[in-house]
């Protein structure tokens, strides 16, 4: 099938990443071809600029219908107070909202990401108030837990992984069962967390267990974003696989990590159009095809070249409706949160004077503070035409 043949309604991808305003024009224009009408952009640390939520709220400003924003949280903290993390983070989250974010992204669980920055166990008293803050106010989560299950066998771990530093089997990294037991510790301590687990929790080979997980916390949602192997799992195992996305149709959002290769490989290859629409083809034609498909593993940024036969689950209209569009509008919202262009001058300048400092102190990691001086300019012009 052909993207122009799919079915026709409104699309949100819930999973799109945007490393630098530059790359907004790249953005804008896949979004068209994409014929995606909303999206989400969840926002990841940055090593010299700490933080994406600038850039992600500028396109938010330009495109307010259209752009939901999803902010990450200040990782500085484990370095600075790490005792301090679960109340630092509780802190953020009326500002995020104010600020004008959607919702929270949580990338700590990424074992790479974890090992980096030294994390407590999640379930612990030292995360304990921020998982009851978010609880109680129904903030949305989205969170990436663990990786493939491969990623820590070395015979299964595909050559991408070793290259990216994604191999987790060399007893260094946490191990994925205990992540596992942690967030569910969580989701225990908080059972009405709204949380999104990004990849399909990892468990696209393990559905009974998700079932499970679904069936204890009815406010734990999860998205298709690929992960190339969930495909894989999801066509191994047809019947299942359609069994399961009948059943829990209200709980699964569309997602295609779009934007992932310029924020993780190469920043001046921008958002490439061919590898963008190759994903949105992958994940629409699992859910749409009622046979085999193929892709070019070409491409799609991590997909594994010995890759090349799918089946698609041949959904319903009313299903489809509900992951491509429904089940984020109830779980998000259907319209973005207004920016607030005050805040943000004041966070561009809180911000810009938290990168200098880090320069200062780490010499090897040059802070750059260039875009955040052209969003916060960005918003003093608004802010005088407001005026």
């Amino acid at each position: 099938m052909k993207l122009e043949e799919m079915h026709p309604c409104p699309l949100i991808d819930s999973h799109i990443h945007y490393a630098h305003p530059k790359l907004q024009t790249d953005l804008v224009n896949v979004k068209h071809l994409a014929g995606i009408d909303r999206i989400n952009i969840v926002c990841t640390p940055d090593q010299k600029r700490l933080s994406l939520i600038p850039d992600a709220l500028h396109l938010k400003a330009q495109f307010p219908r259209s752009i939901f924003v999803f902010g990450g949280l200040d990782v500085s903290v484990y370095f600075r107070e790490p005792q301090r993390v679960g109340e630092a983070f509780s802190e953020s989250i009326p500002f995020l909202q104010a600020l004008g974010c959607d919702g929270i992204k949580m990338i700590e669980a990424k074992p790479q990401m974890r090992k980096m920055l030294s994390v407590s166990a999640f379930d612990s008293p030292v995360f304990a108030p921020f998982w009851q803050r978010i609880a109680e106010t129904q903030f949305p989560l989205l969170m990436h837990v663990n990786d493939p299950e491969e990623f820590w066998d070395v015979k299964r771990a595909p050559k991408w992984a070793f290259e990216r530093g994604w191999f987790y089997g060399d007893g260094t990294f946490i191990d994925n069962e205990k992540q596992y037991a942690e967030v569910m510790g969580v989701l225990k301590q908080n059972p009405t967390l709204k949380v999104i687990f990004a990849h399909f929790f990892f468990l696209s080979a393990q559905l009974p267990r998700l079932a499970d997980i679904l069936d204890q916390y009815p406010n734990v949602c999860v998205d298709l974003t690929p992960g190339i192997e969930m495909y894989r799992n999801f066509s191994n195992n047809l019947k299942q696989t359609r069994d399961f996305f009948m059943k829990y149709q209200n709980r699964i959002v569309f997602g295609t990590d779009i934007g992932a290769r310029a924020l993780l490989a190469n920043l001046d290859d921008g958002i490439q159009e061919g590898e963008s629409l190759e994903r949105v083809y992958l994940v629409r034609n699992f859910l749409e095809n009622c046979g085999k498909f193929s892709l070019d593993p070409q491409k799609g940024f991590l997909f594994n070249p010995e890759d090349a036969g799918y089946q698609g689950i041949c959904l319903p209209a009313d299903v489809l409706d509900k992951i491509y569009f429904k089940n984020f509008e109830r779980l998000v919202s259907i319209k973005p949160r207004p920016v607030n262009p005050g805040m943000m001058v004041e966070f561009c300048n809180q911000l810009e004077k938290m990168i200098e400092v880090q320069g200062s102190s780490q010499p090897g990691v040059p802070g750059d503070t260039s875009v955040v001086k052209t969003v916060r300019q960005y918003f003093i012009e608004s802010t005088k035409t407001i005026r």
